[in-house]
């Protein structure tokens, strides 16, 4: 590929987090986008090593198995046009009753490593820039030998850790897992705190850094919480709830300005809609109270200002919407879709749930590429020289990709 574009050629970095959903992939996806402006595109390899949640990218065919992958590994490679193949990039998937049958002696681990090896050997020597990116925090797979740490160690790379919270937290839960490293040998390049308080952003760069400094780790960024990051789709309440929309099908990644579970009168609903209080909300009402679903076609119907969802819940199919009330719907395509479930079950799922970035809503991703390129220093958490004090250190030259999705800028 000849000589590099910049001055510090990275190779690989393992991109591991102290616990789960606190923006290792985010983290990714941003190194990604660091290393598509600075080298070319055929140089740049994604590897997620042990994957749990998983999609298929290939059908059966001509006897053999459905080729199915770790979903990063989809997005990575469908946002960023990757040339690598999908049989090297999630070579150990560990789903539901894994481990069990690891523990009944059912799975060869040699096994399971020798393919992670033959993977990694594989990806590195047609694309010397990998990207690795691990699964929750760094002891995420011990009981079966293949933990964060582990892998780290067997394929020889450093790590950048991602965190979040206060002072205190945030460095309790890197002494954890800055424990695990050492215990097998492996350095830590980096830290990265994710979703801080705007407020305290530049609070916890000095005291985090300067605790962080003691021990000999860098800071490479503080990246503010970003409402909009973590906003579920329409698709994904739908997939959440299993259901799909009976009503604005093309509004299916739509982003809704927070959740709204709606118990007053009418006439307090209809108060609330013309103060604009709901119009973006994503309204989840039970559906025997269909005076509210007409509130809302009236006023949507007079302002279009309807900008968010409904969700009608309950059990019992009569509550479901008419055929009348469903062909106001797909005229004003509000997004709508029933889940056949009792309104608190609705609510314990959403207020469990953790939108993830994926490779159908675009919009939200190239939004997370561009916050953390934002705010953390790449040419750190590349392996170079930089501050790792978490000045912003933005690659100028990237730029989303477009039409086939191949990476152009900077070439």
């Amino acid at each position: 590929y000849g000589p590099p574009r910049w001055p510090y050629f990275m190779r690989s970095v393992f991109v591991a987090a102290t616990r789960q959903h606190v923006g290792k992939s985010t983290t990714s996806l941003g190194l990604l986008a660091a290393l598509s402006s600075r080298v070319p595109l055929e140089s740049i390899g994604y590897l997620k090593p042990v994957g749990q949640q998983h999609v298929e990218v290939q059908a059966a065919a001509e006897g053999a198995p459905p080729l199915r992958v770790d979903k990063d590994c989809r997005l990575a490679k469908e946002y960023f046009g990757l040339r690598c193949e999908y049989k090297h990039m999630s070579p150990v998937l560990m789903p539901r009753g894994f481990t069990k049958s690891y523990v009944d002696g059912e799975i060869d681990m040699e096994r399971q490593k020798q393919a992670l090896l033959h993977a990694w050997e594989a990806l590195r020597a047609a694309h010397p820039n990998v990207v690795v990116e691990g699964t929750g925090h760094m002891g995420v797979g011990s009981i079966v030998g293949l933990d964060n740490a582990a892998v780290a160690k067997l394929l020889g790379l450093e790590v950048v850790l991602v965190c979040e919270g206060g002072l205190g937290s945030a460095f309790d839960e890197l002494s954890l897992n800055l424990a695990v490293c050492a215990a097998q040998g492996v350095k830590v390049r980096c830290v990265v705190l994710n979703r801080v308080q705007p407020a305290k952003v530049e609070m916890m760069r000095d005291y985090l850094g300067r605790a962080l400094g003691r021990i000999g780790v860098p800071l490479a960024g503080l990246v503010p919480t970003e409402p909009f990051l973590a906003a579920p789709s329409m698709g994904d309440f739908a997939k959440l709830l299993g259901q799909r929309l009976i009503s604005g099908e093309e509004h299916v990644l739509r982003h809704c300005g927070g959740v709204q579970f709606v118990t007053c009168s009418v006439r307090r609903f209809e108060e609330r809609l013309a103060e604009g209080e709901y119009s973006d909300r994503l309204l989840v009402v039970h559906g025997s109270r269909l005076g509210i679903l007409e509130a809302c076609l009236r006023h949507h119907a007079q302002t279009g200002e309807i900008r968010g969802g409904v969700i009608f819940t309950g059990t019992r199919h009569s509550w479901a919407p008419d055929e009348p009330i469903l062909a106001r719907l797909r005229e004003s395509r509000i997004p709508t879709m029933h889940a056949p479930l009792e309104t608190t079950e609705v609510a314990e799922r959403i207020q469990k749930f953790t939108a993830k970035l994926n490779a159908t809503d675009r919009q939200r991703t190239e939004a997370a590429i561009r916050h953390v390129q934002a705010h953390v220093d790449m040419d750190v958490l590349l392996g170079g020289a930089g501050g790792g004090g978490g000045a912003p250190s933005p690659p100028a030259a990237w730029s989303s990709p477009r039409g086939t999705g191949r990476r152009r800028a900077g070439r």
